[in-house]
């Protein structure tokens, strides 16, 4: 099937790329090609799970979507279709940098009728916003950000946990950002990568926003309780001087100097503190002074506090190591990376990436293998008590406690399970 001639014309003059592309149409049929023609666009060229832009051009232009692969920046996806790339870049940047944009997805460029460059440029930002740059005279861009709409109501959830927070979430209809949102509220002192049983569950009180054609997805989140064994963890939404926080029902705070791993998701503690471990490569003996994390090669590594690098580079059994002091006399160390993302002597806050999951030194396989000590002594971080936060201000217990008592009864009553999602949903993102 080809294109109405009345809504697409490829003139002499066009994009090289768009015109070499156009010739293909007489041997490859049409929806195995990313192009739209008449504001159409083949239902072949999107993911399945791709919700398609909003696409909202003249019946003369022509539409062409541009895969973004590793390694390729935006000026050179630019360069090679005759667009500019500083004036596009400049006029989308109080709203979004594209030179962020992110392999794996695409950019589309609009030409207009007879035009040689591209008069518009499109980015799907994640799921909800898109930078639309479109051009308004001969070297004047201007850009706005397309949000999708959301409805909110205020709603309670359920979830049982069998084998990991991350299956069970996607399994009800949770969005990975949710998940990780869920997952931050209770990280300083619950690791979900060792420390969840089986059985555990989770009940929270939250906005749920609805889009038509869209996945719900989880708004504020007011309260959470998490059951884990005879362990229950409570928490509830609060704000300080504009900055939000969670808290204990009583007013302690969740935040601490320390996140309980080092890993967020994905991974599993293989080999754990013991100073008599037989080793698996030396065949001997050999203290095992830190806790070992199966998780796949790549797998992004967190430092747990805040602190100054005293070491980032080679070393020896190590492989690629890390080794972050912090105060109070603590100190922590990440080995075998495959990368490297930090140097000897920056200053890092809590939770700034360090590395990825890697085999190198003396490894039999991806794992990060994570240390503590304390005053120069090893100890076990998955036992050991860490330094915890202080409380709310006195002045803000009256306000913090009419909080509690709105949104903590609601923990319970919960809506089924899954979230409902809308009719013809989808989701992904390019």
């Amino acid at each position: 099937m080809k294109p109405e001639s009345s809504s697409v014309h490829i003139m002499p003059h066009a994009p090289r790329a768009v015109r070499r592309l156009w010739g293909l149409l007489a041997v490859v049929p049409l929806a195995g090609l990313a192009l739209l023609g008449g504001g159409r666009e083949s239902v072949a060229s999107q993911p399945e799970l791709l919700p398609p832009p909003s696409f909202d051009v003249p019946a003369d232009t022509l539409t062409l979507s541009v895969p973004i692969k590793a390694g390729t920046s935006f000026g050179e996806l630019m360069t090679r279709h005759d667009a500019p790339t500083s004036s596009v870049r400049d006029a989308a940047l109080d709203l979004y940098d594209l030179a962020m944009i992110r392999p794996d997805r695409e950019l589309h460029l609009t030409w207009a009728d007879g035009s040689r460059a591209p008069s518009g440029v499109r980015y799907r930002i994640d799921e909800d916003r898109t930078v639309v740059v479109t051009q308004l005279a001969e070297g004047e861009w201007s850009a706005q950000l397309e949000e999708v709409e959301y409805t909110g109501h205020t709603q309670g959830y359920a979830l049982t946990i069998e084998t990991s927070l991350w299956s069970a979430g996607l399994d009800a209809g949770l969005r990975p950002d949710d998940l990780v949102t869920l997952a931050r509220i209770f990280e300083y002192e619950v690791d979900f990568n060792s420390e969840l049983k089986a059985g555990a569950s989770m009940e929270l009180v939250t906005e749920t926003l609805s889009a038509p054609g869209r996945r719900n997805r989880l708004g504020a989140i007011h309260a959470v309780r998490l059951r884990n064994g005879d362990k229950v963890h409570e928490a509830v939404r609060f704000e300080v001087d504009g900055k939000e926080s969670w808290y204990h029902p009583d007013g302690k705070g969740m935040q601490r100097p320390f996140l309980r791993s080092p890993l967020e998701f994905n991974a599993r503690v293989t080999s754990s503190f013991n100073p008599n471990r037989f080793h698996p490569v030396l065949k001997k003996r050999r203290p095992h002074n830190g806790t070992d994390f199966g998780a796949p090669s790549g797998t992004p590594v967190r430092t747990v506090a805040s602190g100054t690098v005293v070491y980032a580079g080679r070393n020896g059994g190590y492989g690629n190591h890390v080794k972050v002091r912090h105060e109070g006399g603590y100190e922590t160390s990440y080995s075998h990376l495959t990368k490297i993302y930090v140097r000897q002597g920056q200053k890092i806050s809590q939770g700034t990436r360090v590395g990825t999951v890697g085999s190198t030194g003396l490894a039999t396989g991806p794992h990060l293998h994570y240390e503590m000590k304390k005053n120069g002594r090893f100890i076990d971080a998955m036992k050991t008590s860490l330094p915890v936060s202080a409380p709310l201000p006195k002045s803000e217990m009256g306000a913090f406690q009419a909080q509690v008592a709105q949104w903590m009864p609601q923990l319970g009553q919960q809506q089924p399970e899954v979230l409902a999602q809308a009719e013809g949903e989808a989701d992904g993102l390019q």
